[in-house]
């Protein structure tokens, strides 16, 4: 352990002491366990009193030990969980924002090559003239139109090469010019598109703004004569809006924002807390940083992008900040109730219960058995005394046993802590992965009706009789298409016999002339206007190499009139790849960025059916055999608990599809809901536990009814789970089972099993569990018990293995039932039973007869 300070009674390690304050948990125990350490004093003081002959001191030094590694422990435990989730978050928030303005980069690079653009401009005189005029309010028709699809834009900007703005969507904005050198750079760029987050002089209500812009040239040559500058205005500021509240767990207060290159805001969850402009440290290199903003203290991290397709945007960061004094707040009060088996289970899995802290549980469970015993030899030797002090002795006692209990209750408390904070993990990973599936598919819908609008295809499709001549260059403008949208495999267009006319898959053209027979062909002819799509069921089409998937589809209308359907448009959704992308980029990695095992994710159709999955053990098409009740979420609501699953226990979570923006929304006639799962290893069911610790949740108790002639105090204890007693005044002590000297080649078989020293004198150890028929395992053997039935002869001495020790019980001894003839194995172990109604319950004991057990097993085994 590296340096230790004292922090208010505990040692904790150096580099905790600025931040342990801070954590909850942390800070509960250490409270808890202080008023503990206090009891301890008294209890020392009071047992001299009582002369209950126990070391409270040495106690006391076991349990302020066991505390400091403890927390410390914990502390690094939860930092490290509160910054991993830190990093995930600016990272997610990060590449979503990526993944999104990827999509823009590929609408300005097709809209700006739409022929109707380039027709206005070739044709446009001035606002003046009549044609003009009427050109100018069918091109703004048309962008209300493609807005209307792609809601995430505020305005279409149209300029000559001058810089002069021939029309715009939003004509409230009186400007007529944009600025020479903006003009300049996207005329003479060399790349598919200018995106620029600046001060635009066009767009004079914002500081800054998000615009993505090209040139219109006069035909789809790179050689081309520029015609102007088209420039796309993205609802920036609106789209972090629906990232955040994804993302953001406000009862934290955390704040995430997006930073550019400078490490100023330029998008805040909570702009009164971190409002835009600001400047904040960019944190790469470390897992966290404390940085203090506007007089108050944070913990914060900075992520830059992964990129998508090789986009990685202009330079920016997603940055957390989480004010420290609610950084690491307990999550306690919203914690489940976990069955113990599942405890037990989580405690052999090293991912959630890591060694360190397995081996202070084994610490805790060593100091619990030593204080067991302790308590029980107390209790044994006040019921052979009859001083005036025996009373107080044996109340003292039982104080000190129900002290031991609160000490290892904040153990049982932190495993219930642990198990919920996972549950708590997989609903904020399937709550994000099907976020991220909807706004994917909701650009899928729009794309479909858009490309559907290009005036070619609307052409081509007037006069079937010369289609022929025009595959070639609807295939072109189809593979332009497919190039700047890669999440698609094909694109095609059919006539309205659902005949197919051109494919963007040069692979695929063995399609072209094959009539379409699926439901959806139909469907899409039969759409009432530009709004609607259709959707394929997710099922197997040759369309996808006989694969699973979603195919897009909307109808391709007549240029003379709109009601009437000449064919459509069908484009073919990667869903394989993108599907398992979207899953795969969401789960959690370590701090090497590898994938952390035990955790997948599936996409599912209401039916059980699996769309897309992780882990390849369920594949597209199979079914997720859990219950029903997973499956009937309403929209855009969650569940979550811990089930059995393949002979494993998973925390798992579920969420409903809830659509984004227009799609999947009440005024959307698709309707098709998708389930999200996550699942995280727990650990293996019925597993053979190497844990030695199991939280106690009572130590042994002395009677409160007194000792009288016609009563006898009775000392009980477990073997397996036959509850057994014998007269307590027969009882010399409890050892640990670490005091056995064992045999050596001894049969195995053989009841005895080895040597204790007491007082000088060697005293055989017995295992009588054959003889009580009970199958327990070696390491459930933890104490010996030391008997007598002469005090003076020590030869009349035995020890026997048991499991654990349990009360001191005053019993009348008219109730004791004693047995003449009751035979277990090869001796006669059993003398008498007795019903001991005390403490809060009603059990049945077996005396065992010592001398008997002497007789019977010692010296026959010996011999």
């Amino acid at each position: 352990m590296s340096e230790l300070i004292n922090y208010k009674g505990i040692n904790v390690k150096k580099e905790l002491y600025s931040i342990i304050k801070y954590i909850e948990d942390v800070d509960k125990y250490r409270e808890e366990l202080g008023r503990l350490s206090s009891s301890w004093d008294i209890f020392a003081l009071l047992g001299q009193l009582g002369d209950i002959n126990i070391d409270i001191g040495k106690t006391k030094e076991n349990f302020l030990n066991l505390t400091s590694t403890l927390l410390n422990h914990l502390s690094e435990q939860t930092i490290k969980k509160v910054t991993q989730e830190m990093n995930f978050k600016a990272q997610v928030a990060i590449d979503i924002v990526i993944r999104n303005l990827f999509e823009r980069t590929a609408d300005i690079g097709f809209l700006a090559t739409d022929d109707d653009i380039r027709t206005f401009i070739e044709n446009y005189v001035s606002d003046y003239n009549n044609e003009s005029i009427e050109l100018k309010h069918e091109i703004q028709k048309r962008f209300k139109e493609y807005v209307a699809k792609y809601s995430v834009y505020f305005d279409i900007v149209l300029a000559n090469t001058k810089g002069k703005i021939l029309v715009r969507l939003n004509e409230d904005t009186k400007i007529e010019k944009i600025d020479n050198d903006f003009i300049s750079e996207v005329l003479n760029t060399t790349q598919e598109y200018v995106e620029t987050y600046k001060y635009h002089e066009f767009l004079p209500k914002y500081k800054k703004s998000l615009v993505y812009s090209y040139k219109v040239t006069k035909t789809n040559s790179s050689e081309s004569e520029n015609l102007g500058v088209l420039c796309l205005c993205f609802r920036f500021q609106d789209e972090m809006k629906g990232i955040f509240n994804n993302l953001v767990d406000t009862k934290n207060k955390e704040s995430i924002t997006i930073l550019d290159e400078e490490g100023c805001v330029i998008a805040s969850s909570d702009r009164a807390h971190i409002p835009l402009g600001a400047k904040l440290p960019i944190v790469l290199n470390d897992e966290y940083k404390i940085i203090s903003f506007a007089g108050r203290d944070y913990i914060a991290k900075t992520c830059k992008t992964k990129g998508y397709q090789g986009f990685k945007g202009l330079n920016w960061y997603g940055h957390i900040m989480i004010p420290l004094e609610y950084a690491f707040l307990s999550d306690a009060l919203n914690s489940k109730k976990i069955d113990e088996k599942i405890i037990e289970s989580m405690m052999e899995n090293e991912q959630h219960f890591s060694k360190e802290l397995q081996e202070v549980f084994n610490k805790s469970k060593t100091i619990q058995d030593n204080l067991s015993r302790v308590i029980w030899n107390g209790n044994i030797s006040q019921s052979k005394l009859n001083s005036t002090n025996r009373e107080f002795s044996k109340s003292l006692l039982n104080e000190i046993g129900i002290t031991g209990v609160k000490a290892n209750s904040s153990l049982s408390n932190l495993n219930q802590t642990i198990i919920s904070s996972i549950l708590k993990d997989s609903e904020f990973l399937s709550s994000l992965a099907i976020d991220i599936m909807d706004r994917n598919l909701y650009e899928r819908a729009n794309d479909c009706r858009w490309w559907a609008l290009t005036s070619y295809f609307k052409e081509a499709l007037e006069d079937l009789n010369s289609i022929a001549y025009k595959k070639d260059e609807i295939s072109a403008i189809l593979k332009y298409i497919n190039d700047l949208y890669t999440v698609y495999t094909n694109l095609l267009i059919f006539d309205k016999e659902g005949r197919v006319v051109a494919v963007s898959n040069k692979n695929e053209e063995y399609l072209v002339g094959k009539v379409l027979t699926q439901d959806w062909v139909g469907k899409t002819l039969n759409l009432k206007d530009t709004s609607k799509y259709c959707v394929s069921k997710f099922e197997k089409t040759n369309l996808y190499k006989n694969e699973s998937t979603y195919i897009y589809c909307s109808a391709i209308r007549s240029i003379s009139n709109e009601k009437e359907v000449n064919g459509g448009i069908a484009i073919v959704f990667d869903s394989t790849f993108q599907f398992n992308a979207m899953l795969d980029e969401t789960l959690p990695r370590d701090n090497k960025g590898e994938k952390i095992d035990g955790i997948f994710a599936l996409f599912t159709n209401r039916d059980k059916s699996v769309i897309s999955s992780t882990n390849s053990k369920y594949a597209v098409e199979s079914i997720l055999d859990i219950d029903d009740k997973f499956f009937t979420l309403p929209k855009a609501q969650q569940l979550s608990e811990i089930i059995e699953f393949d002979g494993k226990y998973y925390a798992v979570a579920v969420k409903c599809s809830n659509g984004y923006r227009e799609y999947k929304s009440i005024i959307d006639d698709y309707k098709n809901d998708v389930l999200c799962f996550v699942f995280i290893y727990i650990g293996e069911v019925n597993i053979k536990s190497k844990s030695k610790y199991k939280v106690k949740d009572k130590f042994a108790v002395s009677s409160k009814k007194s000792l009288t002639n016609d009563s006898v105090d009775l000392a009980t204890f477990y073997l397996g789970n036959k509850f057994l007693a014998v007269e307590a005044k027969n009882v010399i002590q409890s050892i640990g089972v670490d005091k056995l000297e064992a045999s050596i080649e001894m049969d195995k078989k053989n009841h005895f099993k080895g040597m204790v020293l007491y007082k000088d004198k060697l005293i055989s150890v017995l295992d009588i569990r054959d003889f009580i028929k009970e199958d327990i395992k070696d390491e459930e053997l933890t104490n010996i018990i030391l008997f007598e039935y002469d005090k003076d002869n020590v030869e009349h001495c035995i020890g026997i293995l048991v499991s654990s020790l349990e009360n001191i019980s005053v019993v009348e001894k008219n109730s004791i039932q004693h047995i003449q003839s009751h035979f277990l194995g090869s001796g006669t172990l059993i003398e008498s039973l007795v019903d001991i109604n005390e403490f809060g319950d009603s059990k049945v004991a077996m005396i065992l007869d010592i001398k008997k057990i002497d007789d019977n097993l010692t010296k026959k085994d010996i011999s």
